[in-house]
């Protein structure tokens, strides 16, 4: 059943909704933090439970969901939520898969990154458009890793 949220703005410039206490409850049983929301029953996505300092909890709606469904800061969004049991938590790219499955060290070393650094890295690929720059993304990484980069923040530079 969606329940009905409104879009805020964070001074950072980041969009949220603050979620209801019966939502957090049923999806962060088990210590998990992790979700697939489903946003105006238009958009689906991958996305972190987070505490505010001020107390309740929020996810992050990213500027490109903003656009694509319309909304800006006051809109009201209707949402549903589940437990995200999917692999990395993430949307693993194709190219990014391939190049991993053609490498054994760098998927090993990817592999036993902690899963914060594996989607960090799943997005930095999934970032780009074309599947060209994907691939070209995806080998950067995978030499940066070997050559002991695994941070997400440092990895392109």
């Amino acid at each position: 059943m969606p329940t009905e949220y409104v879009l805020e703005k964070f001074d950072s410039g980041m969009h949220y909704i603050m979620l209801d206490k019966k939502t957090v409850f049923s999806l962060t049983k088990n210590w998990n933090k992790r979700a697939i929301c489903n946003l105006n029953n238009e958009i689906e996505f991958h996305c972190a439970i987070m505490s505010k300092k001020e107390g309740g909890y929020f996810i992050n709606i990213g500027l490109t969901i903003c656009k694509k469904l319309k909304i800006k800061v006051g809109s009201k969004v209707s949402a549903t939520f589940s437990v995200d049991k999917t692999e990395y938590q993430f949307e693993m790219p194709e190219e990014f898969k391939e190049v991993l499955n053609t490498d054994q060290e760098a998927d090993e070393i990817f592999h036993s990154l902690t899963k914060g650094n594996q989607r960090g890295l799943i997005y930095l690929v999934s970032q780009v458009k074309s599947s060209d720059k994907k691939i070209e993304r995806a080998i950067k990484i995978v030499e940066r890793i070997k050559n002991g980069v695994t941070s997400p923040r440092v990895i392109l530079k």
